[in-house]
Order: C-alpha cells, then structure tokens, then sequence
C-alpha cells in the first residue's frame, strides 16, 4: 500500500513481514486476525498518522508474506513474535491494537510482557473465553476453516462480496486486502496462505486460553471495543451472544480494565475505518500521558 515501508524481521526461526507508516506521535502496533493478514489495518493506519499516531503491522506467523512453519502456534510464540516487532522496530510503550484473534495475541502481550507495552485495545476479540461454550471436537468442526482452495480470483472475490452481504461497499482498494490473504498460482487459481493445519492449531490455542482470567490480570489501561450491528443480519448471533454475556462480565473487574461497543460488523476495521482509527487515538491520549511519566 503506498505510503507504507516493508521490513523483515527474524525470531525464533520465523521470518515476520513488518509494514510502517511514516508518522509522528505515539507509537501504535497492529494485530490482525486468524487467516487475515496485515493489510486488514489498509484503510486505519493512515487515518491514524492523520490523527498524529505512528502505525505498524505485521503479519504473523503462518500469515501474509510471513513465514509458515508447522509448529509455533501457541501465545508463547505469537506473543514472542509480536515483542521481537516491537524491539525490532523501536517502539516505545506502544498501544497494542489487536483485532479478532489479535486481539487474544495483544492480552497475552499485555500480560506477559507489560513493560514493553503502554496499552491494549481488544478489538471484537481477547474476551471471550471459547471452551466456556463449546467442547474441542465442537470447536473444531465448527470453526474450521472454509475449503476455497483451487477456484479462480473472479470466483474467489465473488465469493467474499456474496459473504459481505451489502455491509461495506466494494472497492478496487478492499479487493487488494482480500486477495492479501490468498496466493495465486501459475494457472491462475486460489491458494490460502494460512494452511488448514495452522488454522486449526491456532484455533486449539483459542479454545485453551483462559481469557477473562487473563483479562483479570492485565494491569495496562485496556479497552475492550466490541462490535455490535443494530441493523441486524449478523454471520455469527452466537458469537453475538456470547460477547454480550463476556461485556457484562468485563464491566465488574474496573481499573485498568474498560468497555465499550462500536457500531458495525466484526471486520469494522475494513467497514468503519475512520470510526476505528478514532476510538483508538482518543484511548491514546490517556496512556501517553502515563507513558511519558514512566521514561
């Protein structure tokens, strides 16, 4: 995308594709999602170095233009992987956004290494804990990955225009984000870059996480900005249910903890960008102020 600059970082083994954004201000890192890539942040990182922030993305492990090794899954990796970004790059306490799994990436961050990071926004993930409502043989044959392997790029992106179902107008630019996430190989045919294998050992590590027990743990400001759709027509109301029970719970532990809702659906990074890039400016704004403090 123009306007960013591409590195690569090595940790543990693993190659991991970094994209920045010239800006000034705080530092902001940014985490996408299972079976998404770095380029889900496209459209809200330039509104934050508008907003006088400093983004950078990356693709993890098994993602993107990142490595893929076969093992390295669980929270001790990915969160290894996302502290080597932040060394690597130089940032400085930074606000950590993760969105969807990300977001679970950015809570064990938070928890793990809080000194490397000055706060947390859980975007529609990192809060509600998996196994608290289904078992792992349910887990797995219901949240396996879609097989789309081997049909063309028009078929692939009709696809994806059918399953957005008129919730966000599509554009040349959102097309690249969605081809980010596949391959195309020499006869012109859909490859996933997120293999089935590491799609369902990320998943196991979804379901093994205690996450609200985590969230009990955090001691940076954190915020949790959960997605909601007033219009109806959501893909997953189970998954709406159980962020709505997971909210109620999340409004009791208090300091540093807080919640709120953002309207749209659960890629509203892609859908209400703007919205998103000023949710996590404005939650900048405090933590800076106890960032500087702490230098």
């Amino acid at each position: 995308m123009p306007g960013d600059r591409a590195r690569t970082v090595a940790n543990d083994g693993v190659r991991l594709h970094i994209r920045e954004w010239p800006g000034g201000g705080d530092d902001v890192l940014l985490i996408h999602g299972l079976a998404s890539s770095s380029h889900i942040w496209d459209l809200v990182a330039p509104r934050l170095v508008r907003l006088g922030l400093h983004p950078v993305a990356y693709d993890q492990r098994g993602h993107g233009r990142s490595s893929k090794p076969s093992s390295g899954y669980g929270f001790d990796r990915t969160t290894a992987d996302a502290a080597a970004v932040v060394r690597a790059t130089g940032l400085h306490r930074p606000i950590v956004v993760g969105h969807s799994w990300g977001a679970n990436v950015a809570l064990e961050l938070a928890v793990r290494r809080s000194r490397l990071v000055g706060g947390t926004v859980l975007l529609d993930g990192g809060f509600v804990t998996m196994r608290e409502h289904f078992d792992w043989t349910t887990a797995r044959r219901t949240l396996a990955p879609p097989e789309f392997g081997g049909i063309t790029v028009d078929a692939f992106l009709r696809r994806v225009h059918r399953n957005l179902g008129g919730t966000i107008p599509v554009t040349p630019e959102l097309d690249e984000v969605f081809l980010s996430l596949v391959r195309v190989d020499q006869q012109g045919r859909i490859r996933p870059r997120l293999s089935r294998a590491n799609h369902l050992r990320i998943l196991r590590a979804l379901w093994e996480q205690d996450t609200i027990g985590l969230v009990e743990r955090v001691r940076v400001p954190t915020l949790i900005l959960a997605a909601r759709s007033r219009s109806g027509g959501s893909a997953s109301p189970g998954f709406d249910r159980d962020k709505a029970i997971a909210a109620r719970r999340v409004r009791t532990i208090g300091p540093p903890v807080s919640g709120e809702w953002i309207e749209g659906i659960h890629d509203v990074p892609l859908q209400r960008p703007e919205a998103v890039a000023r949710r996590i400016a404005r939650f900048a704004e405090a933590p800076a102020r106890v960032r500087r403090r702490r230098s």
